[in-house]
């Protein structure tokens, strides 16, 4: 996800991943109908990313400055972390 403006565009590219920007209403009087439909598919997809967010930072250990010395390990305790929200309830449920 990226905001309006944003100026990273070869990045997604080499990741093969795609961006999801929402289109810009800019000088327009009214968004066209299909852009109003990207907007709100964008903004539910942030909810569920800061959902996710917010689980990481359930732990405490994310909660606050990390020391310099955990500078090592510090991809795999994020790694672990991650592994362990997994095992939480599902954010979105499927019907």
């Amino acid at each position: 996800m990226a905001d309006r403006g944003s100026s990273i565009k070869e990045e997604p590219l080499l990741r093969r991943t795609r961006f999801a920007i929402p289109p810009g209403a800019r000088g327009k009087e009214k968004m066209a109908s299909r852009d109003v439909k990207i907007t709100k598919k964008v903004a539910n997809l942030r909810i569920h990313v800061e959902r996710a967010n917010n689980r990481l930072k359930m732990f405490q250990m994310l909660k606050e400055t990390l020391p310099i010395t955990l500078l090592p390990t510090i991809d795999d305790s994020i790694n672990v972390i991650a592994a362990l929200c997994t095992l939480l309830p599902p954010l979105v449920f499927s019907e």
